[in-house]
């Protein structure tokens, strides 16, 4: 990151009055701070990077900043120098700039993120793990216990898609598989492939095999792309399915309209999943000047990007579960087992470019399954927006992440309603009392609007009187 991309950033944030989350601001006039520690290793493993900024003083009671600049710029990069190579586990090498903001001397100091094989890194004083940190929106947070094995579980040296597919060999793979790779990766650079030229090198290369112990074998991703066979005829990938369900209703009580298991390779199952939400969606025709225009009630780009992604980012450790597919009468919910990578969180999770399957995500990226790293949630965004309805809905836990494309009539609620609407497909009933808990600082007379508007659409009806009304999801 340039001098000229550190300081638009740092005025994007003083323009908004707020940190960000690449951006951290201190307050330096009592020399180095104690907690920057925290912004080091927060920001070593949020994607990219982050800056900290010393001279600049953030009153996030009164949403004020406040340029204080700095006079020892000498002292602050002796103290962050000592601190970066002799107390974190790690050593990492910042990158200082002095910049004039407001006519006043701040210094903005670049922290890269750490290699996957060494994360987490954390302050060796407080040990782990304690001194680990993570940034989280605009703040630094400790990390986890389950962020901290998931982290450990994602460095390099355990990159799970290119450990061994057991109980396989190198017969198992498609050579005919591997050499449309091969075409289509020369249709980039020009280059003719021919099947002859697939050897174990070749294949090593590209992640698809390696040497395990005394054996050349096929990685787990290798396997699961380009088996000649189903991968889940082998009780060991049986587990490797995509569970799809379509419902009546609102929620998995209601009559199960169609469902499916779908298996095969990778590519394959992204195909399928397609084909299955695509059947059971509604398709609804305008006429545009002359034309007879279809069009399914989801934009089929947002559902490409959402199955496809399921697929390239699913944690393949956890064989407990599967990927599901569950379509409602009024959205779509994907399910993936394993959380987001270490770094991305909901809010960044936009401009992070991170995958637990580096080769999965490479090879089919190839295979054109994949768009440009970083555009796929772009892509999302723009295209609910395009046909009229609300951004998609995350939800990241300790063990699983779920994607919500929210359809025609939920994209007619607001944010507090949503919210509403969320905790109801949950749990099924609601209080105005309730309401108050997850709607903060509402007003009941706002609360009370909300629930009427929700009830006039049809989501819920009212139960009691008084003081004891409670209201009820109509499912």
């Amino acid at each position: 990151m340039d001098k000229q991309e550190i300081q638009k950033l740092i005025e994007e944030a003083i323009k908004h009055k707020t940190e960000t989350n690449s951006v951290e601001f201190k307050d330096a006039r009592g020399g180095l701070p104690k907690s920057t520690w925290k912004s080091i290793s927060a920001f070593s493993h949020r994607p990219g990077g982050g800056i900290i900024v010393f001279g600049i003083l953030e009153d996030k009671e009164k949403h004020k900043i406040k340029i204080m600049g700095t006079d020892i710029l000498d002292n602050l990069q002796e103290k962050i120098g000592d601190l970066v190579n002799n107390e974190m586990s790690f050593i990492i090498r910042p990158n200082y700039h002095i910049l004039e903001i407001e006519g006043k001397t701040i210094l903005a100091v670049f922290i890269p993120e750490c290699p996957d094989q060494f994360k987490p890194c954390y302050y060796k004083p407080a040990g782990m793990p304690n001194g680990a940190y993570i940034r989280d929106g605009n703040t630094d947070r400790k990390m986890t216990d389950d962020e901290m094995r998931s982290l450990i579980d994602n460095s390099k040296k355990f990159k799970f898609d290119i450990t061994v597919a057991e109980e396989t060999s190198l017969e198992d793979l498609s050579k005919d598989k591997i050499l449309e790779l091969l075409i289509k990766s020369g249709e980039r650079t020009k280059r003719r492939s021919s099947i002859e030229e697939i050897n174990f090198e070749l294949l090593k290369n590209l992640g698809i095999a390696d040497s395990f112990g005394n054996s050349q074998k096929p990685t787990l991703a290798g396997f699961l792309i380009f088996s000649k066979e189903k991968p889940q005829n082998r009780q060991r990938f049986s587990r490797y399915i995509i569970r799809c369900v379509k419902y009546q209703g609102s929620n998995v009580a209601t009559d199960i309209i169609d469902s499916m298991d779908i298996n095969g390779t990778l590519d394959d199952q992204i195909d399928d999943m397609q084909k299955f939400v695509l059947r059971n969606i509604r398709k609804s025709a305008e006429i545009v000047g002359t034309k007879r225009i279809e069009r399914y009630e989801y934009p089929e780009k947002a559902i490409r990007e959402v199955v496809a992604n399921a697929v390239i980012h699913r944690d393949y450790k956890i064989t407990e579960t599967y990927t599901q597919i569950n379509i409602f009468a009024d959205r779509i919910e994907v399910f993936n087992p394993g959380c987001l990578p270490p770094g991305v969180t909901i809010e960044n999770i936009k401009d992070a470019q991170v995958s637990r399957n580096e080769i999965i995500a490479a090879r089919l990226k190839e295979l054109d399954y994949l768009e440009e790293y970083g555009r796929g949630i772009d892509i999302v965004f723009n295209e609910m927006q395009k046909w009229n309805l609300l951004p998609p809905i995350f939800k990241n836990t300790s063990n699983s992440f779920k994607v919500i494309l929210l359809g025609q009539k939920l994209s007619k609620l607001n944010e507090r309603q949503i919210k509403i609407w969320e905790y109801l497909v949950e749990n099924k009933t609601i209080t105005a009392k309730k309401c108050e808990e997850i709607i903060s600082d509402t007003p009941r007379q706002t609360i009370n609007y909300d629930l009427s508007k929700m009830q006039k659409m049809g989501l819920l009806h009212s139960v009691g009187e008084s003081k004891s009304t409670y209201y009820e999801a109509n499912f």
